[in-house]
């Protein structure tokens, strides 16, 4: 009875020790694996970092108007008799754009006109009468002031016949009518817009403590969506008198000539005030520049020695301080050095010492 046991034991002994030793044997060859375990080399893009003379700037976006810009409205309610003008058209100041239906005043001013002329022939004859002494002071004063109200009359019919006449009040760019002939239209409807786009505004926010780096005259650089490749030049015209107790931001006002009238009133405008003389910055692209809430990084790629005396390129995780942003690049100001290669695609696939093989021929994600 003793024997059969003594054996059952021996055997599940032999069994979980041959378990055993292969899961320790099994471990050991991993640990011998990874221990020699080399991952391949990520593919990534890179670009040296540069050296370039920034000026010193301030930026900020804001919205383009006119000068001199406004929504021509109706003074007088009336159907809309012509229309002056074709939409896009240059008008002058005084030019007549809208006429609104004043047959009514029109006939009215004829009657009024007949009666101060009535009005006047009783005033003259009235006066010589009283140099003789023929009528009454009494008598001259009703005749003069009779003059005097149909003369006023006539000029308020004549007021009211102008208002139904709508002028450009000044040179510009007449925008597309709101109304068409036949149409009726109320008194202060707005007919349409008249913007001069020789010179136009921009207004723009900017924190307040950059008050001291602000001053009337500063040059500023515009860009807008519609032509990215191209600046426009200006001047600091404004600078508001108070901050705005809300934001903490203060108005700044800026005026840029468009001579060749590309922009427009509405547009929405990316401004940098020059506050400073050009430095020189070391510049990479933007998309090498991780940005995280333990701080900024980027990717360097350098050289160095395998354990088999070989050379290959792996990157490094540098901390930089960065500054401005400008045309897709931002300037470092610690923590590269010009000449220096930093991963600008693939960044995402890394850690720090992993080795890359750089291939900029083709577009990588980040």
């Amino acid at each position: 009875m003793k024997r059969p046991m003594a054996l059952m034991v021996a055997a599940l002994l032999l069994v979980f020790g041959a378990v055993f030793g292969v899961v320790e044997g099994k471990k050991i060859l991993i640990a011998r694996y990874l221990a020699n375990y080399e991952p391949p080399p990520v593919t990534v893009s890179a670009e040296e970092a540069g050296r370039e003379r920034w000026d010193v700037v301030i930026g900020a976006v804001g919205t383009l108007k006119a000068v001199q810009g406004i929504d021509i409205a109706t003074e007088a309610s009336g159907i809309v008799k012509q229309l002056h003008f074709k939409p896009g058209d240059n008008v002058h100041a005084g030019q007549e754009l809208v006429s609104l239906d004043d047959r009514v005043e029109v006939a009215t001013l004829k009657s009024l006109q007949a009666q101060r002329r009535l009005a006047d022939i009783n005033f003259e004859r009235d006066q010589r009468l009283l140099a003789t002494k023929a009528i009454s002071r009494t008598d001259f004063d009703k005749t003069e002031a009779l003059l005097k109200d149909v003369s006023a009359q006539v000029e308020k019919t004549e007021a009211v016949i102008a208002r139904k006449h709508l002028r450009a009040p000044f040179d510009g760019r007449i925008g597309i009518p709101q109304v068409d002939p036949g149409q009726y239209a109320t008194e202060g409807q707005a007919i349409v817009t008249l913007q001069a786009l020789d010179t136009l505004e921009v207004d723009f926010a900017l924190p307040e403590q950059e008050l001291p780096r602000l001053a009337v005259g500063q040059a500023v650089r515009c860009r807008v969506q519609a032509y990215p490749d191209q600046r426009f030049e200006g001047r600091v015209s404004a600078i508001d008198a108070k901050v705005d107790g809300n934001t903490r931001n203060v108005l700044v006002r800026a005026r840029v000539p468009n001579t060749a009238s590309e922009l427009l009133p509405g547009m929405f405008v990316s401004v940098e005030v020059i506050v400073g003389d050009a430095a020189e910055q070391v510049t990479v692209p933007e998309t090498a520049v991780s940005y995280n809430l333990y701080g900024d990084s980027v990717f360097v790629v350098a050289r160095r020695t395998r354990k088999d005396g070989g050379t290959e390129l792996a990157v490094t995780r540098r901390y930089v301080e960065v500054g401005q942003r400008r045309n897709g690049r931002v300037a470092v100001l610690d923590g590269v050095a010009a000449g220096e290669q930093g991963v600008t695609a693939g960044s995402l696939k890394l850690d720090a010492g992993a080795v890359v093989n750089i291939d900029n021929s083709v577009e990588l994600t980040r």
